[in-house]
């Protein structure tokens, strides 16, 4: 049976030393302490879930619970469990686990020819029902900003997202998410 679930902080730091450190880029990831600072507080809305397949973790999601929206901040499915179709499965019990938020957010990695991991993972997520946003999107990192694609996937199909509200949203995620980065404002600025 597969299921996904809220996990704690220590098995957090397990996932990060194993599997974060080398699935994801380290300009696209916060420090450690970073995360321990925003999943030690309730109230901020990040949080730590893990996808179980019969009771055994196949993949891990870090997302913050807006007010109307979830932003999906990393999520992974571990490599040994690659090409299971546990990343739609994650995404499907997001669905199903948020349904009455307006949609999920994704930030991705522009399509890059050379890589083809890049173009593997957007055509994953237009599968999965999500499109890419008409917006100018830039991931903050400590060096500056990172441009990348933002996507939607409407959860409630009644949704009409406008502009106005994609730019609330980011700026909602920013204040709460990135905190630690000092050129936030500008990197707003650049987006809107």
């Amino acid at each position: 049976m597969f299921y996904i679930k809220k996990a704690g902080i220590e098995e957090f730091i397990e996932i990060y030393n194993k599997y974060m450190l080398v699935q994801f880029p380290q300009a696209e990831l916060k420090k450690l302490e970073d995360f321990i600072k925003l999943l030690s507080d309730e109230k901020c809305g990040y949080r730590f879930y893990v996808a179980k397949n019969d009771d055994i973790t196949v993949g891990y999601t870090l997302f913050y619970e807006g007010c109307d929206f979830i932003w999906i901040d990393y999520i992974a499915v571990l490599p040994q469990f690659y090409s299971g179709g546990f990343g739609r499965k994650i995404i499907k019990s997001f669905e199903n686990t948020f349904n009455i938020v307006k949609g999920l957010y994704f930030e991705v990695e522009k399509p890059d020819e050379a890589d083809i991991n890049t173009i593997r993972r957007i055509k994953f997520y237009n599968s999965c029902g999500a499109d890419k946003l008409d917006c100018n999107y830039f991931y903050p990192t400590a060096d500056g900003a990172l441009a990348m694609d933002l996507y939607f996937l409407p959860v409630n199909k009644d949704t009409a997202l406008t502009k106005k509200d994609v730019l609330k949203d980011i700026s909602e995620v920013f204040e709460k998410l990135h905190f630690m980065c000092p050129q936030k404002q500008e990197i707003l600025e650049k987006i809107s």
